[in-house]
């Protein structure tokens, strides 16, 4: 089985804004291509994004990003079932991160998979207990 990974906003972000880590992001889309890896991401991150390009950088920017989310070789999801939800609320309790973030914890738990992000102030206490797995792009 390929490796499994999940993208958070601020490796997208990151992404769409060529900042450092931008080409980490930029690998990983051309293997999943290749289909040598998968990479999930929730529409709450993509949601994230969105809502984060329309307050910097208008409505057209954040439509162009929306679109190209739509085209990459990526499995979104907008999974919630209870499970799903009783990981939030886990998450959530037990970690001081956004509500947000706690989407990308459910996901990557719930599919066994490495998180790439740049977010080291939300996911670095959680890097410590080994429970996920992290792929950092700085």
């Amino acid at each position: 089985m390929s490796e499994r990974y999940v993208l958070d906003s601020c490796a997208l972000i990151a992404f769409f804004r060529q900042e450092v880590g931008s080409e980490v992001v930029t690998r990983m889309f051309k293997s999943a291509a290749e289909k040598k890896c998968t990479i999930y991401i929730h529409k709450a991150s993509i949601s994230e994004v969105y809502y984060d390009t329309l307050r910097f950088s208008g409505r057209d920017e954040a439509e162009k990003i929306f679109h190209t989310l739509t085209t990459l070789p990526v499995s979104s999801t907008n999974i919630l079932n209870n499970n799903f939800i009783k990981q939030i609320g886990y998450f959530k309790i037990n970690h001081k991160i956004s509500f947000a973030d706690c989407f990308v914890l459910a996901l990557a738990s719930i599919k066994k998979a490495i998180i790439i992000s740049s977010d080291h102030h939300e996911f670095g206490d959680i890097e410590k207990t080994k429970i996920l797995s992290f792929l950092w792009l700085r």
